[in-house]
């Protein structure tokens, strides 16, 4: 006959349920931590006091290009800012000594990456002092870009509704001397002086013709029915051919990757010009010779073409203003209107030009247009 279980036992598998119950508690709540700590979009390290890494987010892995495990026990001064002592400003040591909170901005890194670094002390069961604090880095170099395209943005708009009264005003006087100009050179001689002074007068009102028509670009958005999907690969093969009969006598090579792209919601003239000017500045920064590289790329969310170029580059003091209306330096070969009015269509798409360059290295503008149009583009794709 088969023994039966005593009190005993019957006690010991219900304290095993009841362990098994807190162990899967225990479990779930270690899961739903780690989750929580990836899922926050800031780099973030749990560090001893002596700057060593404990435990880093997926955050800070991505930032350094490393796998979480390459972190644990390096020293965060090292790995995340490339240095041998600890970052000026960081707040870890003044967080764990007075036991609370301490934010400070950290001197800018070797390459260029700058933080805002937070330290939350970490407690004991009982408060004690356990020698560790959570580091929080906030990338102070995005916030900037933001805070640029949205002044820039506001540039834009207050120069539209500038651009729209102004050249309406002059339009007209400017249609009567170049019609004017025209009428009295039909009875005179062209070997005239006359003929010749009325003639760069008509040369004159063409030019002031052509900045009033570029003026009302930054007042006249793109209609939504003038928009139809394209591949912005084929706009660029478009434009493609004048450019190298007009630059055939430049000693360059150009190399095109263009394969098929996701067609996307855009005016085609509008986006012809943007591409036909950004082209034309390459093919002039390059001087003498050198070469032209043009890409096409796609993510989740948006469309993008880049156009880079070995040529003379742009100085950092001239990067942040190469947007703003009126600013050139081609001296009297430019207008100052070109890249404005790229930024503007663009920006009318709902989308943004990205800009990298380096001075005697060349340049590389990445045009960015959302899939989903100007409704979802909020945060294009990069």
């Amino acid at each position: 006959m088969p023994v039966q279980g005593s009190a005993g036992d019957e006690v010991k598998g219900s304290e095993l349920k009841e362990l098994q119950g807190l162990f899967k508690i225990v479990s779930e709540g270690k899961r739903i931590w780690e989750a929580t700590f990836d899922a926050i979009v800031d780099p973030v390290l749990i560090v001893s006091r002596k700057f060593e890494i404990e435990r880093a987010n997926l955050a800070a892995a991505q930032a350094l290009g490393l796998h979480v495990r390459d972190l644990i026990g390096k020293t965060c001064h090292r790995t995340f800012a490339g240095r041998d002592d600890p970052c000026p400003g960081c707040p870890l040591t003044a967080g764990l000594d007075s036991f609370s909170l301490q934010r400070n901005r950290l001197k800018p890194f070797a390459d260029g990456r700058e933080y805002l670094a937070s330290a939350y002390p970490i407690r004991g069961k009982r408060g004690e002092d356990l020698g560790l604090a959570v580091l929080q880095y906030q990338d102070l170099s995005t916030i900037r870009k933001l805070e640029e395209q949205l002044l820039q943005n506001e540039k834009m708009v207050a120069m539209g509704l500038f651009a729209s009264g102004i050249a309406h005003d002059i339009n007209n006087p400017l249609s009567g001397v170049l019609a004017f100009a025209q009428l009295a050179m039909k009875d005179l001689d062209p070997e005239s002086p006359t003929y010749k002074d009325l003639k760069e007068i008509e040369g004159s009102a063409l030019r002031c013709k052509k900045i009033v028509e570029n003026l009302l670009l930054f007042a006249r958005p793109a209609p939504l029915h003038d928009r139809i999907p394209v591949d912005l690969g084929i706009l660029v093969q478009r434009v493609l051919p004048s450019l190298k009969v007009q630059w055939g006598d430049l000693a360059y090579s150009l190399h095109a990757k263009l394969t098929p792209l996701t067609e996307v919601p855009v005016n085609e003239g509008k986006l012809e010009q943007v591409f036909t000017n950004l082209l034309t500045n390459a093919f002039q920064a390059l001087d003498g010779g050198g070469e032209i590289r043009i890409r096409g790329g796609e993510d989740s969310q948006s469309v993008f073409i880049e156009i880079e170029d070995t040529g003379r580059g742009i100085s950092a003091k001239n990067l942040r203003r190469i947007f703003d209306p009126y600013f050139t330096t081609k001296g009297r070969g430019g207008t100052g209107l070109g890249l404005p009015i790229c930024y503007n269509i663009v920006r009318e798409h709902g989308g943004r030009i990205d800009v990298q360059s380096r001075e005697g290295k060349g340049s590389c503008f990445r045009v960015i247009i959302p899939k989903g149009g100007k409704d979802e583009a909020a945060n294009p794709g990069s």
